[in-house]
């Protein structure tokens, strides 16, 4: 009878004396900087919702030797919803309906705005070694915003897209380092290059005209890179960064430019290519690993034909 305790003794024996199994590695509490895209590719059965409220103030414009000129402020509020759905555990798809709302000389309009559908997948995951992942994204902008025939007294208010199909691709890195206890750094570096197809305007448009105006504008294509960071000084709190650096094509058109209110001849585009520098600071309050907070500022720093903009930012971040 004895002998059928013996297991039970041993096996509590070796439980009371075995050293206890690791704690479970301590996992960053992230949000997310305001402008980056997400860092990785989430998996299949998980989701990732962003809601984000973006306050543009439009102030004036950089001319063609990097100077500033104010005008009347242009006010834009622009909330969109970026919700990522993961197909496998490489590969994710990410939708962004956004509205457009316009103010200025008393003036205002609200409108859809063009509509983003982009895939993202992971070629190199993060956190394997020293070296970063790696996500490529190819991302489609469908133009169901308006963009031609505005009302020639409304100061283009009513224009909330671009009226070109805009395909994206981007080359993500992005890797996240244990510095001590829970603070952690993240760094993403972002190559993107878009390219526009051709647009056919009349009236009143997204990029000037006017009375009579009708032919056919090249938006130009557009290279980007980013460099973004977040620091996390608690469990709760982190600082994040964007740096930006975004280079456009010169705007070709071709057709009958129309005329102005006064009987000038409108103006279309710009022909000259055009480079913008701008940053945005961020602070985010994470209330656990999946849900939490960033909010903070986007701006223009530095800039040649394109516009000077300062921009208010939320993020409401929630992911399973």
């Amino acid at each position: 009878m004895r002998l059928k305790f013996l297991p039970w003794l041993l096996s509590f024996t070796i439980s009371v004396f075995a050293e206890p199994p690791p704690p479970d590695p301590v996992k960053p509490w992230f949000t997310g900087s305001l402008i980056a895209p997400v860092g990785q590719v989430v998996p299949r059965g998980h989701f990732d919702v962003r809601s984000f409220i973006f306050m543009q103030a439009v102030t004036g414009i950089y001319d063609n030797d990097w100077h500033l000129h104010s005008r009347h402020q242009f006010y834009t509020f622009n909330p969109q919803i970026v919700a990522i759905f993961g197909l496998t555990q490489w590969m994710d798809l990410q939708i962004t309906p956004q509205f457009v709302w316009n103010c200025t000389h008393g003036q205002n309009s609200i409108h859809v705005g063009d509509f983003p559908l982009a895939l993202d997948f992971q070629l190199y995951p993060a956190n394997k070694s020293w070296f970063p992942g790696v996500k490529f994204t190819v991302q489609e902008t469908f133009p169901i915003g308006k963009y031609k025939n505005l009302g020639s007294q409304l100061y283009a208010t009513d224009a909330s897209g671009k009226g070109t199909y805009a395909t994206e691709a981007n080359l993500l890195f992005y890797q996240v380092y244990h510095l001590h206890d829970v603070i952690f750094l993240s760094t993403t570096l972002n190559i993107g290059y878009t390219f526009t197809t051709p647009v056919h305007l009349s009236g009143f448009n997204a990029y000037g005209g006017g009375y009579g105006t009708h032919g056919k504008l090249d938006p130009g294509n557009v290279f980007t890179a980013l460099f973004a960071f977040e620091y996390s000084f608690d469990r709760n709190w982190a600082f994040a960064m964007d740096t930006v650096y975004t280079h456009t094509q010169g705007i070709s058109f071709t057709g009958h430019k129309g005329t102005t209110k006064t009987g000038a001849i409108a103006v279309v585009g710009n022909p000259e290519s055009s480079d913008l520098i701008s940053f945005s600071p961020s602070v985010e309050y994470n209330f656990n690993e999946t849900f939490g907070i960033c909010f903070g500022c986007y701006f223009s720093a530095f800039g040649r034909n394109t516009q000077i903009f300062r921009t208010g930012v939320v993020n409401l971040a929630y992911a399973y």
